[in-house]
């Protein structure tokens, strides 16, 4: 059984600091399935909109950038150092965790070692299957769930969100080729980086961020609520009953109005 940290060990790492502090400093390390459409500014917005402490960032996302490529490279590290975070996360190629999971573990550990001495908490943004090749996302979560295991990392499961929702409305790919996101995808992932750094539900937000009619912004948000929740309960960690009770999750996907 997988132990990750979502909500339960972040109550105990930053529950209090959080409700006192004005903002959440993080840094991203990633690459074009982080900046296309702008997934921090996203971020950004709905944590306003939510009343949480504002997102204060910085990004080190070249397109095309592994993990290897960033460690190699130094300027992410350069960056992890260069100020105190309390989030420093991480994403990798969108078909690393198949073509070469090695590569990705050993650099994913070297980056959160570094994260770590800099007293910041590591996480790891789980992306999603090509759209060609669904079966290949059981992979994907495997390799970011022992990767979040071995390094004492947070879980970001966007994968996870992704592939119910993709199950629950097979017409929406939720991209513009096979792999980047179209907005209604970055917001889906928007939501569950807000679940997990916030440790609150993400149901209720505005749709605005990414010009979303708020019928189909709530099913993102429930989908991306689910996930978040189904991840922390196959790990057999603690949950976060108040915030839980407030999103009235049902443990499912919403099938909503049809696609």
């Amino acid at each position: 059984m997988f132990r990750w940290c979502t909500f339960g060990l972040l109550a105990g790492w930053l529950s209090l600091p959080l409700l006192a502090r004005e903002t959440l400093k993080v840094l991203f390390v990633g690459n074009s399935l982080t900046y296309t459409n702008d997934l921090p500014g996203m971020l950004a917005q709905l944590a306003k909109a939510g009343g949480k402490p504002a997102l204060e960032y910085d990004t080190e996302m070249p397109g095309g950038c592994s993990l290897e490529k960033h460690w190699r490279e130094g300027r992410a590290l350069a960056k992890i150092q260069a100020r105190a975070w309390d989030f420093v996360v991480m994403q990798d190629l969108s078909n690393q965790a198949l073509a070469n999971p090695q590569s990705m573990a050993q650099y994913g550990k070297l980056l959160a070692e570094a994260a770590v001495k800099q007293k910041a908490k590591p996480a790891f943004y789980m992306t999603w299957a090509w759209a060609n090749q669904p079966e290949s996302q059981s992979v994907i979560t495997k390799a970011y769930q022992s990767l979040a295991q071995e390094a004492h990392a947070t879980l970001i499961p966007a994968g996870v969100a992704w592939q119910a929702y993709r199950r629950a409305h097979p017409s929406q790919n939720l991209v513009t080729d096979d792999r980047h996101p179209d907005p209604g995808g970055t917001y889906l992932t928007a939501c569950v980086f807000y679940a997990v750094l916030y440790g609150a539900s993400p149901v209720g937000l505005p749709g605005e961020p990414a010009k979303l009619k708020a019928p189909q912004a709530r099913l993102f948000q429930e989908a991306a609520w689910a996930a978040v929740n189904a991840s922390e309960s196959s790990a057999g960690g603690p949950r976060t009953g108040a915030t839980r009770a407030s999103a009235g999750w049902a443990g499912a996907i919403p099938q909503g109005p049809p696609d």
